[in-house]
C-alpha cells in the first residue's frame, strides 16, 4: 500500500519512531490536487481539505503493509475522528520528463478538525 503525506510523516525519522522500526521502503516526491492543507483553530498540525483548484505537495510512501497502516491510523486517532484515510492518486516523478499517476491513500481532516478550519 502506497501512503500520501504531507506533515510530520514527511520526515523519515519520525515515520520510523511512529512505526517502531527503520522503515526501508521507497519514497517519491509526490503532488496530490485537489486538496489543500489548512490549519484549525487550537490544533498545530495541518490537515487536507477537498479544494478542487488546489494541491499539496509531500511525499509518497511505498510498500506500506497493512499492519503499517493500522499503526499509522493509531497515530493519526482516526477512530477518534481527528483524521480519515480516503482512496487518492498522486501525482508523482521518477526518471522522465512526465509524471505518473499512482493509486494512494492519504490522512484528510476528521470531523474534530473539519470544524476548525481556518
Amino acid at each position: 500500500m502506497s501512503l500520501f503525506v504531507y506533515g510530520s510523516l514527511v520526515d523519515p525519522r519520525r515515520l520510523d519512531d511512529v512505526l517502531g522500526y527503520r522503515f526501508g521502503g521507497e519514497r517519491l516526491r509526490a503532488r496530490l490536487p485537489g486538496f489543500e492543507r489548512v490549519t484549525g483553530e487550537g490544533f498545530d498540525y495541518p490537515f487536507l481539505v477537498e479544494r478542487a483548484s488546489a494541491f499539496v505537495d509531500g511525499v509518497l510512501i511505498l510498500d506500506l503493509s497493512p499492519t503499517d497502516l493500522d499503526v499509522l491510523d493509531r497515530y493519526e486517532e482516526v477512530d477518534e475522528g481527528l483524521y480519515r484515510r480516503i482512496p487518492v492518486e498522486v501525482e508523482t516523478w521518477g526518471c522522465g520528463p512526465r509524471p505518473a499517476y499512482l493509486p494512494a491513500q492519504t490522512y484528510v481532516g476528521g470531523a474534530r478538525l473539519r470544524s476548525t478550519a481556518s
